[in-house]
């Protein structure tokens, strides 16, 4: 008996003709794959069982399926075709009586599947025809005809064919849907809103159902029922941008212009971001040649892996696979998806085939390097990702993260080789001159007193690195919006605060801690303040008053962290405002009650509140 294909993959293969793709091949149709090698291990295996024994129908119906999988139409209809050869002679079929379960409907109706991806509409019509002459009673193959009449645009045998398809199974979303697409195309709109409302019932979360009902609720100039529809469409499939195009145009029509650009912003920076993935989609439609096609699979593989759609990514470089099962730039690809899965044995093997395939390919010793990475196997992942620098010296990201490596493991000296190594290669990397100023300022801090002037050119190095990461990350030249800061940015200025006070420059200091921001900042400004305060014989209570104000901010930024309460309490404890440093000491044994050093200040502003 002949493997089953699910009436959604007929769907699926035909929308692709149409440059409609709204939904992928659902997990029913779908091999289970574990392993990059399964898809080609399969392949290889059935291919050798029909060199022993070609007449195994069954076994080439297999292939077949796997072909279809991995979108090798031409390859399924070779396939298909040879199981029909087997079992008809001149269209009579071999055997007296075949049964609706055999391998003879299944090949056509395989092959109709096949021929529908090659946008064959013709011959996909025909196959279809061939498969319902064998079994009347499938639902599914009813919908695939309609299916390929509606691609031909002859839509009253594509409504024959779905009511018939309805009749034999109305629990079925997908043919509701599509015959409400054929309804709609008829102009029966009452009819096109019932069929897209019973596949809704069904299925809460379709989609594409929501947003062919928007379109309908739209003709009819229903547009609130519109937008709930197209917003309910978008929340479900993000990549259904149309549904945003289309929400725009209904607010426009409610007179909310606001909302109406709102969307149509939206809208644009979705369409531009996919356009890249419908371009190599058209590409893969319009190529035949295995080895392009694996390639393009590849590159939409790569596609979903930047924008971490990592089982979309998966899917796309298995089939790649299936096409070439030596493309070393799929078993990469497939590795790094699989590690962000956290498939980590998966993604090793995958990448050793990489390097089986290719042994000086770095990618691919970056590859298990990132396993290892997010494994916390850091010994591991540095060996792999220097292997993949002495392979590559220009390969950024591996040095990237072998600089984050020993960078988290103190290991500042190495750490700088690597960041420089790194702004060497990318003079704009704002981030790798704040960790080059980090790596720096650590080593100022443990350089031996004897060291003072190696002590000062470290810090000298390191306010150089830090201040080219803030030019860096607030030039007009940057590519993101100016008020948007990196993360680390004010890290960058608290750093160069941090290096300031420590060269007695007070006005600078104070300059990058209140560029920072951080509650952090505020307290080191305090402490500082509070030090002038001890130096300054002509005015200590304006310097006093300053510390207290900055300890004060400190603590209204964070009012959980006990040493900026016991910094106030030391603060007005010089001021002579015992009580106020009774209250803050409290506060700051509330959050830490065991605290010695807080304890004994407590003693100490107690002893002064009892002799007043």
């Amino acid at each position: 008996m002949g493997p089953k294909l699910s009436y959604y993959a007929v769907v699926w293969v035909a929308l692709i003709g149409c440059h409609l793709t709204l939904w992928q091949l659902p997990d029913g149709f779908c091999q289970e794959t574990t392993d990059a090698s399964d898809i080609t291990a399969q392949i290889r295996d059935y291919k050798a069982q029909l060199a022993a024994d070609g007449t195994q129908t069954e076994i080439r119906l297999k292939l077949a399926k796997v072909y279809l999988q991995i979108e090798a139409y031409a390859e399924a209809v070779d396939a298909y075709q040879q199981v029909i050869a087997i079992t008809e002679v001149d269209g009579v079929p071999r055997a007296a009586t075949i049964a609706p379960d055999s391998d003879v409907p299944a090949a056509y109706y395989g092959l109709g599947l096949a021929y529908t991806g090659l946008e064959k509409f013709e011959d996909a019509i025909t196959a279809y025809q061939q498969a319902i002459g064998y079994t009347p009673d499938s639902a599914y193959i009813h919908a695939a005809l309609g299916n390929a009449y509606a691609n031909t645009h002859r839509y009253a045998e594509a409504l024959d064919a779905y009511k018939m398809a309805v009749a034999l199974n109305a629990s079925d979303e997908m043919i509701h849907h599509q015959l409400g697409n054929v309804y709609s195309k008829r102009g029966a709109h009452t009819a096109a809103v019932r069929h897209q409302l019973q596949a809704i019932a069904l299925a809460p979360q379709f989609a594409a159902a929501h947003y062919q009902l928007g379109l309908l609720y739209a003709q009819q100039k229903r547009w609130t029922d519109a937008i709930n529809a197209y917003r309910t469409a978008y929340a479900n499939d993000p990549a259904l941008v149309e549904s945003l195009y289309n929400l725009a145009q209904a607010y426009l029509r409610t007179g909310d212009t606001a909302a109406a650009r709102e969307q149509m912003a939206l809208f644009e920076k979705r369409k531009a971001a996919l356009t890249p993935l419908h371009e190599l989609r058209g590409a893969l439609q319009r190529t035949q040649g295995a080895a392009e096609r694996s390639q393009l699979l590849a590159n939409i593989g790569r596609y979903y892996l930047k924008n971490g759609d990592y089982e979309k990514a998966v899917s796309a470089y298995q089939k790649a696979l299936g096409m070439d099962p030596e493309s070393v730039t799929a078993y990469n690809g497939i590795g790094v998806a699989y590690t962000m899965l956290e498939a980590y044995e998966a993604a090793i093997t995958a990448q050793q085939k990489a390097l089986e395939l290719q042994p000086d390919f770095p990618k691919a010793h970056a590859g298990i390097g990132l396993v290892y990475f997010r494994q916390h196997k850091t010994g591991l992942a540095l060996t792999h990702y220097r292997q993949a620098v002495a392979l590559d010296p220009q390969f950024l990201e591996a040095h990237q993260k072998i600089a984050i490596i020993l960078l988290n493991q103190a290991r500042y000296a190495e750490a700088t080789d690597a960041y420089l190594t790194i702004v060497a290669l990318k003079p704009d990397d704002a981030e790798a001159y704040h960790n080059l100023g980090l790596c720096y300022a650590y080593q100022a801090k443990t350089v031996e007193d004897a060291r003072r002037q190696f002590n000062a050119d470290l810090t000298a190095a390191a306010l150089s690195a830090l201040e080219k990461a803030v030019d860096l990350s607030v030039s007009p030249a940057r590519s993101v919006e100016p008020s948007i800061q990196p993360p680390f940015l004010t890290e960058t200025y608290y750093l160069i605060g941090e290096l300031q006070a420590s060269q007695g420059d007070f006005g600078a200091a104070e300059e990058a801690y209140l560029s920072s921001g951080l509650p952090k900042a505020y307290h080191a400004l305090a402490q500082l303040s509070a030090r002038v305060a001890s130096r300054d014989k002509a005015d200590p209570k304006r310097w006093l008053e300053t510390a207290r104000r900055y300890a004060q901010e400190a603590i209204g930024l964070d009012p959980n962290v006990a040493s900026y309460y016991n910094t106030l309490a030391l603060i007005e404890f010089r001021r002579g405002d015992y009580q106020q440093a009774e209250q803050a000491i409290r506060k700051a044994l509330a959050l830490e009650p065991e605290n010695p050093n807080y304890q004994h200040g407590l003693k100490q502003i107690s002893g002064k509140l009892a002799v007043e």
